[in-house]
């Protein structure tokens, strides 16, 4: 078992039958013509996958791509997530036209570190060698690519360990959004073994997969993983860059397929993605409304290209589009695909996601412009501010910001005063101020209005704030204990329990009158002073307009149960005589009784509950 983590990710390139399947069984014995049918023709049609060793003992994920025209969509999602490519150039063919196309989708892909084989040197005289090594040579050039060409051959050996070292040298180079925290799996195959269950196997692109982990899928549902294996090994972790096979359980077989994406984190899939587009030197000028074939990780969907301020795009320009989907695509910020015409079905170009979720029917001004400069400060001011009220965590705010770029600006981004930090939420400052002044404000308004029950629940608090639930919860929390008091009763000010002087002194004529009233109290209006009185429990509520002293109520109660036990039942017309009172009294008592549990209504007649008798 090998946990080291993957340092290089090769993706393999080049026309069918230069000899790519043998240079890489050469470099690591592993044949990675696996399906029948690949033997029986001679090609490759799916891509393949190796485990390599470099001669500095660092391990490399070797991906075998596919070469032959037709199987270019398999190419297109074998290279997507690699680090640098390994470009065959047979030395009796030269360069090919799958060549070229395969080098154009390394370049919209951003893959442009990378080494040329010139294979089946073993098979040509010096002269056919060099004229296709000028040949490699010329087409590096015409792209801007710089990468050296090294002779081997994948049947005697010769080369191989200069081929080595090269990209071993590679292993040192950047590894892109491969350091982001989000673990996501591209699913290439998913199948059921039996005596396992279900298996999805692909190149993780970044993050990490452990056993007992639980993923989720675009759909909402949520896979835990059973075991690891990173190139046919079991594993106890998977890491990116690595071939990974994961049993899963919590999921159905038909749940799962091929293009799907196994994520650690909950991702919506979007059906529009504002991106910079580049246009290929040799495709036809690309008009607004054009129907596309995009190609991302292992999906490929048909898109609408919508340019915001142009008619046409012209071969080798690049701008800022919208694309608008068929199907529904996971990605993010930074995420490379590759756009290819329906008919002919050719290569022509690719881009660079921008913003996975846009909103409105075009972007706002400055916010394209931030995204791709991935700039953390210029970014989140703008992501907080269009997030209008709700707030954002750091793991939202990392679906935003280019992978990998978010975790070290952290401090720097909550140091900024124009950025407030609640809990785990980020938000506008002046957002937050707003929404403070607004709560406060509703809060002197209520003690003001209801000195005797100065506080608001915490829903109307939420509401007065303007703010989302989620972020007025956590500005809630934040002001508690400080400039709020939170309890059980609801949200209210600190010094909103001092009950003015002038309140209290009426509050005690009040009660004098419900106490000498005893159980025949005068009607009065529920004023501030009565509801201090209810608040306290020193009076009770009888009915509309109509209200009793604590000590009253509690004779009365004694009374009823007395009756009831002595009688079994107990009418209105019988308390009312046991009362000597009026039938208006008598029945406003009896209905308190039932409303505090003491008695229940049968018939005409009024018996104890079960807990009195």
């Amino acid at each position: 078992m090998d946990d080291r983590p993957i340092a290089l990710t090769i993706g393999t390139a080049g026309h069918v039958d230069h000899g790519k399947t043998t240079l890489v069984r050469h470099m690591t014995g592993t044949d990675t013509d696996r399906l029948e049918e690949e033997h029986r023709r001679g090609i490759s049609i799916v891509p393949g996958f190796a485990e390599l060793t470099l001669p500095s003992g660092r391990r490399a994920s070797l991906v075998d791509v596919p070469g032959h025209e037709r199987f270019v969509k398999n190419m297109v999602a074998g290279s997507t997530g690699v680090d640098a490519f390994l470009l065959v150039v047979a030395a009796d063919d030269g360069v090919m036209p799958q060549t070229r196309e395969h080098l154009d989708v390394l370049r919209v892909l951003g893959v442009r570190r990378g080494v040329v084989a010139l294979t089946k040197i073993d098979a040509v005289d010096e002269e056919t060698a060099e004229l296709a090594e000028l040949d490699a040579a010329e087409l590096l050039e015409s792209v801007g690519f710089d990468a050296p060409i090294l002779r081997v051959s994948g049947v005697t050996g010769e080369g191989v360990p200069e081929l080595l070292a090269a990209l071993d040298g590679l292993a040192g180079g950047p590894e892109g959004g491969r350091l982001g925290a989000l673990a996501r799996l591209p699913v290439d195959r998913a199948f059921v073994l039996k005596g396992i269950g279900l298996v999805a196997t692909g190149t993780l692109w970044s993050g990490e997969i452990r056993p007992g982990d639980t993923l989720f899928t675009s759909a909402g549902l949520r896979p835990r993983v059973r075991g690891v294996q990173n190139h046919g090994h079991r594993a106890e972790v998977a890491r990116a860059g690595a071939r990974t096979a994961i049993d899963l359980v919590g999921i159905d077989a038909s749940d799962l397929e091929p293009g799907d994406v196994l994520l650690s984190g909950p991702v919506s899939p979007t059906h529009a993605l504002d991106a910079r587009v580049q246009i290929l030197e040799s495709a036809a000028p690309l008009k607004h409304g054009t129907r596309l074939r995009l190609y991302h990780g292992t999906r490929a969907t048909n898109a609408r290209l919508r340019l915001f301020d142009r008619a046409a795009l012209q071969p080798g320009e690049s701008d800022t589009a919208r694309l608008v989907l068929e199907d529904g695509l996971v990605v993010l910020p930074g995420d490379r695909f590759v756009l290819r015409a329906t008919s002919p079905q050719i290569t022509i170009g690719g881009g660079t996601v921008l913003d996975a979720a846009p909103v409105g029917r075009r972007p706002e001004p400055g916010w394209l412009e931030a995204l791709e400069s991935g700039d953390p400060e210029r970014i989140v001011p703008l992501a907080l501010r269009r997030s209008r009220g709700s707030g954002m965590t750091a793991e939202e705010l990392s679906l935003v910001v280019p992978s990998g770029s978010l975790n070290g600006n952290l401090a720097k981004i909550e140091d900024d005063p124009e950025i407030a930090k609640l809990g785990e939420l980020y938000a506008p400052a002046r957002e937050v101020k707003e929404a403070r002044k607004r709560l406060m404000k509703a809060l002197k308004k209520r003690a003001g209005e209801r000195p005797e029950s100065p506080e608001i629940s915490v829903a109307e608090a939420r509401t007065a704030t303007g703010l989302d639930a989620r972020l007025a919860d956590a500005l809630v929390f934040e002001l508690s204990g400080g400039d709020i008091r939170v309890g059980d009763a609801g949200v209210r000010l600190p010094d909103a329990d001092e009950v003015p002087p002038e309140l209290e002194r009426e509050a005690e004529a009040v009660l004098e009158t419900l106490r000498a009233a005893g159980t025949e109290p005068p009607a009065m209006e529920a004023t501030p002073a009565v509801r201090l009185l209810l608040k306290r429990k020193f009076a009770v509520r009888l009915g509309e307009g109509l209200f009793g002293s604590r000590e009253a109520a509690e004779e009365i109660l004694e009374e009823v149960k007395e009756a009831c036990r002595e009688e079994g039942e107990l009418t209105l017309a019988a308390f009312r005589d046991r009362l000597g009172t009026t039938r208006k009294f008598a029945q406003a008592w009896l209905e308190y009784a039932d409303a505090e549990g003491v008695t229940r209504r049968v018939g005409d007649a009024r018996v104890l509950t079960r807990r009195y008798r």
